[in-house]
C-alpha cells in the first residue's frame, strides 16, 4: 500500500494539470478500490485457513468412519459365523379316523390329539455355502409308546435298520433329526452360464411338489406323486435357463441311501473270531440305494412342468410263504402254520412272529406333473388366484427271484377247491388235508414251490396313477384357500410315499380311489388353521405295504377267501392350528 501511494504521488507531480486532475480522479476512485481488494484478500486468507482446517477434520472423521465400518463388518461376520438362525413351526392337530374292513367291521379313534414341532435351522458362513437343518418332534397327547411285543416290536423284523418315516409317525417325546445338509451354490459351472448347486446330507425329501399345496408348505425337492419319505443322500442341480433361453429350465440329479449295511460297534457277531466294527453283514439287509433325476422343461411362474425318473435297488419286503413255514424253525416269511387240534398235523395259518424283511429286487418310477398358478390372464381375480394341477405316475417292479417260497396263491386255490368239493369242510380241515396230500406227494409239493418275487409276482409288474386337484380362494374370507383333490392307483401301483402326512396311510399310494377336500385359513400373522377330510376306497390290498408279500394286490373277495380281513375304506377328518415364525 505504501509503495503504491508513492508511485501514484510521483506520477501526479510529473503530470500536466489535466493529467493531474485525471490522476487525482483516478486516485480518488482507485483508493477505495485498493482498500476493498486489501480487505477481500485478507478475508480469502482466513477462509482458506478455515477450509484447510475443515479438510483436516473431514479426513480425520473419514478415518474414524472407516474404522467404524471395519469394526461393524467384523461384528457382523462374527455374528454370522457364531449364530444359527432359528425358525419355529408348531402344529396342534385333532384327527378323527375311521376304518371299515372287507367283512364290514369298523374301527375308529374319534379323539386323537397330537403335537408336531419343527425347529428350523439355517446358517451361511459365505455367500456360496449354507447349512440347513430341521429338528422334529411328533407325538400324540400324553402318549409315550411302551415296549411293544410280537409283530409290532420295532427292531424285531428289520424295521430299525432304515428310517424312512421317523418324523412322520406319531412316536415318543424325543427330538429327532429330520433334515441336516449343506448346500453349495455357484453362478457358473466350469466357466459357462450354467448356475449350479451341490448338496449332501439328510435332504428335504418329504412334502414335495404338488403334495405341498394341501400341506400348506413350500415344496421340497422331489415330486410328491412318487417320492415322499426321508432320505440321506446328495443332489446336483444345473440351471439351464441362461443357455437355452427357456424360462425356469433345470436338471437335477439325486442320489440317496435308504439303508446302510454295517455291523454294530463292539459287535460279537463272530463269537471269539473278531469280524471288525462296521463291516458288511451278509446275514441282514443289503444297502438300499436310489438314484434319479428331476427335469423341469418349463417354469414361468404361472405354468410349471416337472418330470422325474428314479430307480431303487435292493428294496425290502416280506416273503409271503417261506419254505420253512411247515414244521421248521427257520421261517422268516409272513405266514406260519400251527397245529391247533394237537393231532400232529398243522391246520391253521397265522401271522409269523419271526417274519423278517429281505432284499427282493429293484423298483423304478417315473412321472410328469403340471401346475397352473392362475387360470387365464386377467379374466377375474378368482381365476387369477386359482391353482390347478394334474399329474401322472408310473412304477415297475423288477424282482431278482433269488429266494424260494411257497406259491401262496396256488395254496389258497387248492384250499378253496377242497372246500367247494366238500360242503361243510372248514378251512382248518382243508389246510390239514392239503398238508397231508403234499407230504404224501413230493411232486405235488415241488410244484407248489416258486420264487419269492415282488408284490406277489415273479414277473415285472407295472402300475400307474393319476392325480388332479384345484386350490382356489375361499370367497367367504379374504385369505382362505379351499382345495379339492382326487387320485387313482392301479393294481400294482407302488410309489415311495410312506412319509405322507396322513394318519390313515398315504392317499397317493392307494390302489383304488382317494378323495380329499380341505380349507386353510390364516387367522393372524404367522398363525393359521386347516380343516381337511380324506377318504380312501381301496380296490386292492397292499397299498401301504412294502415290496414283498405285504404289498401283494388282492381284491377284497380274494383276501377274504385267503382268511384275511383287510381295510376296505379309510377316513381321516383333521383340524389343526399352526404357528410359524
Amino acid at each position: 500500500m505504501i509503495l503504491l501511494s508513492i508511485v501514484a504521488a510521483s506520477l501526479i507531480s510529473s503530470a500536466s494539470a489535466d493529467e493531474k486532475e485525471e490522476a487525482i480522479g483516478i486516485k480518488q476512485i482507485n483508493k477505495p478500490a485498493v482498500k476493498v481488494v486489501t480487505v477481500e484478500r485478507a478475508a480469502d486468507a482466513k477462509l482458506i485457513e478455515r477450509i484447510e482446517k475443515l479438510e483436516k477434520s473431514l479426513k480425520k472423521a473419514n478415518k474414524n468412519i472407516k474404522k467404524l465400518k471395519t469394526t461393524l463388518s467384523s461384528v457382523k461376520a462374527h455374528d454370522a459365523k457364531d449364530n444359527i438362525k432359528w425358525g419355529v413351526d408348531f402344529r396342534t392337530s385333532y384327527d378323527n379316523i375311521r376304518y371299515t374292513t372287507a367283512s364290514g367291521k369298523k374301527y375308529k379313534n374319534d379323539s386323537l390329539f397330537s403335537n408336531r414341532l419343527w425347529l428350523n435351522m439355517s446358517y451361511a458362513a459365505t455367500e456360496n455355502m449354507i447349512f440347513k437343518g430341521q429338528l422334529s418332534y411328533n407325538k400324540a397327547y400324553g402318549a409315550s409308546p411302551a415296549m411293544e411285543n410280537g409283530l409290532n416290536q420295532r427292531g424285531a423284523h428289520g424295521y430299525d435298520v432304515f428310517d424312512w418315516v421317523t418324523n412322520e409317525n406319531l412316536t415318543n417325546d424325543s427330538i429327532k433329526i429330520k433334515q441336516a445338509y449343506w448346500l453349495y451354490m455357484s453362478d457358473s459351472f466350469l466357466g459357462t452360464d450354467i448356475d449350479w448347486t451341490a448338496s449332501f446330507g439328510r435332504r428335504p425329501s418329504t412334502n414335495g411338489f404338488l403334495i405341498s399345496l394341501r400341506d400348506d408348505d413350500n415344496p421340497a425337492s422331489p415330486m410328491g406323486h412318487l417320492i415322499n419319505m426321508e432320505f440321506d443322500g446328495a443332489s446336483f442341480k444345473f440351471g439351464l435357463e441362461k443357455v437355452t433361453d427357456i424360462s425356469g429350465m433345470y436338471l437335477k440329479f439325486c442320489f440317496g441311501r435308504g439303508l446302510s449295511n454295517a455291523r454294530a460297534r463292539f459287535n460279537m457277531d463272530g463269537g471269539f473270531d473278531s469280524m471288525g466294527d462296521y463291516t458288511k453283514d451278509d446275514t441282514t439287509l443289503d444297502n438300499i440305494d436310489l438314484a434319479g433325476l428331476i427335469f423341469v422343461p418349463y417354469d414361468d411362474g404361472q405354468y410349471k412342468v416337472m418330470t422325474t425318473y428314479f430307480r431303487g435297488w435292493n428294496v425290502p419286503g416280506f416273503v409271503m410263504a417261506d419254505p420253512d413255514m411247515v414244521g421248521a424253525t427257520g421261517n422268516t416269511g409272513m405266514l406260519a402254520l400251527q397245529d391247533t387240534n394237537n393231532n400232529g398235523i398243522v391246520d391253521t395259518m397265522v401271522p409269523n412272529q419271526s417274519m423278517r424283511l429281505e432284499n427282493l429286487g429293484a423298483m423304478s418310477g417315473a412321472g410328469v406333473s403340471l401346475l397352473v398358478d392362475g387360470i387365464g390372464n386377467g379374466i377375474n381375480d378368482f381365476l387369477d388366484n386359482t391353482k390347478f394341477f394334474a399329474s401322472f405316475g408310473w412304477s415297475q417292479s423288477d424282482p431278482d427271484n433269488k429266494l424260494d417260497a411257497f406259491n401262496a396263491n396256488a395254496m389258497m386255490q387248492q384250499i378253496g377247491q377242497m372246500m367247494q368239493a366238500n360242503p361243510g369242510m372248514t378251512q382248518q380241515q382243508a389246510i390239514e388235508g392239503m398238508i397231508q396230500q403234499l407230504g404224501a406227494n413230493p411232486q405235488a409239493a415241488a410244484a407248489m414251490m416258486t420264487q419269492a418275487g415282488m408284490m406277489g409276482s415273479t414277473d415285472k409288474e407295472t402300475g400307474t396313477s393319476y392325480w388332479v386337484g384345484v386350490q382356489m380362494p375361499a370367497v367367504f374370507t379374504d385369505d382362505g384357500r379351499i382345495g379339492l383333490e382326487y387320485n387313482h392307483g392301479s393294481k400294482y401301483w407302488r410309489p415311495f410315499t410312506y412319509g405322507e402326512d396322513t394318519l390313515i396311510g398315504s392317499k397317493i399310494a392307494a390302489r383304488g380311489n382317494a378323495y380329499e377336500v380341505y380349507y386353510t385359513q390364516p387367522l393372524m400373522k404367522a398363525f393359521s388353521m386347516q380343516i381337511r377330510y380324506t377318504y380312501i376306497d381301496y380296490k386292492y390290498t397292499g397299498s401301504q405295504g412294502f415290496f414283498g408279500g405285504s404289498g401283494a394286490p388282492m381284491t377284497m373277495d380274494e383276501a377274504r377267501a385267503f382268511g384275511m380281513d383287510p381295510i376296505d375304506k379309510a377316513q381321516d377328518l383333521r383340524v389343526y392350528f399352526r404357528y410359524r415364525f
